[in-house]
């Protein structure tokens, strides 16, 4: 008996077992490592794509880009941040129709190309452009990383205080504890108010009637 172990793209594991296959539930461990829980909500992340955005087009004209790849490149870029804040689901965004694991996954490949930029585009040699181009790509990523794009489950919330109020509840009521041989017997139940003793061997009397109602 062979069981051979296959990776999927969707960090899936199947096991082949005499031809058959048993697959568990489905992991997506790459939307689990993109989408992060950090502590930049998402509102504050969307303002700081519109406002990296214009940066990037005024940028060639407020630090004064001599080579003209350096200009034409971030004009596109902020013209492109501008464009993904606006279409991706968000708080700001305007359409709701870009993903947001695909905006985020199309951020970090902006980042890494902001940072190489300068040596891509052959301008590594003039410094503000270069230094504006790596600078802006190191605080976007980290800028992505930090932010939380996960939103709250009310369910699962839900599920957690339910657990733990009973988890409480156990703990606050003791569970009743069995008499050991040594210990003593309860003594008789007293009787209610009102009713006689019970005595064994002598006749009780009869229950008493309620008072007839008058005509």
């Amino acid at each position: 008996m062979r069981t051979s172990l296959v990776w999927l793209p969707a960090g899936t594991i199947r096991w082949a077992k005499r031809g058959r296959l048993r697959v568990p539930e489905p992991v997506d461990s790459y939307a689990e490592a993109m989408l992060r829980d950090g502590p930049i909500p998402r509102f504050v992340h969307g303002i700081l794509e519109y406002a990296l955005g214009v940066l990037f087009i005024a940028a060639p004209f407020v630090f004064d880009f001599d080579s003209g790849a350096a200009t034409g490149m971030s004009v596109a870029v902020g013209v492109l941040i501008l464009i993904l804040a606006a279409v991706s689901e968000g708080p700001v965004s305007l359409v709701n129709q870009l993903p947001v694991l695909l905006h985020v996954a199309m951020i970090y490949l902006l980042s890494i190309f902001l940072i190489a930029a300068p040596f891509l585009l052959g301008f590594s040699d003039e410094v503000p452009p270069r230094n504006f181009f790596i600078v802006s790509g190191v605080l976007l990523l980290l800028v992505t990383i930090g932010t939380r794009f996960r939103r709250a489950d009310p369910k699962a919330d839900a599920g957690k205080d339910s657990a733990t109020g009973a988890r409480t509840s156990s703990r606050a009521v003791p569970p009743p504890v069995a008499p050991g041989p040594g210990s003593p017997s309860p003594g008789p139940t007293p009787p209610a108010s009102g009713s006689l003793p019970v005595v064994p061997g002598q006749p009780q009397p009869p229950p008493r009637m309620g008072r007839p109602p008058s005509a």
